[in-house]
């Protein structure tokens, strides 16, 4: 199970967990914020789920794929650490990473 901080759009931080091989944007729904849409209900066909996310230090980021990268290019907020919650698989070794939610996309619910 990883622990993780999530800060919403307001600046509020929250810490949240999930267990491992559940998906960010379940772990941060069952936390309680329900600020992540998912209009395609995380079937990685929209990018309303879209978070940045810095993960611990020496943990590598785990590979976008090809799917995921062109959702995200959809995004006029996108950065470096942009990444797709419904995309992103939960491991102990992500414990203590920190998730901001994105800025809303215009057009988005």
């Amino acid at each position: 199970m990883a622990r993780f901080t999530v800060e919403t759009r307001s600046g509020d931080r929250q810490e949240v967990s999930g267990r491992d091989g559940a998906s960010l944007l379940k772990a941060i729904r069952k936390g309680g914020i329900e600020e992540l849409t998912a209009q395609c209900g995380g079937g990685c066909a929209c990018a309303t789920c879209h978070v940045f996310v810095t993960f611990p230090a020496g943990l590598a980021a785990p590979q976008i794929s090809p799917g995921e990268s062109r959702m995200l290019a959809t995004s006029a907020a996108r950065s470096l650490a942009s990444r797709l919650a419904c995309q992103l698989k939960l491991e102990p070794a992500m414990e203590g990473m920190v998730v901001v939610i994105a800025p809303g996309e215009p057009g988005s619910f």
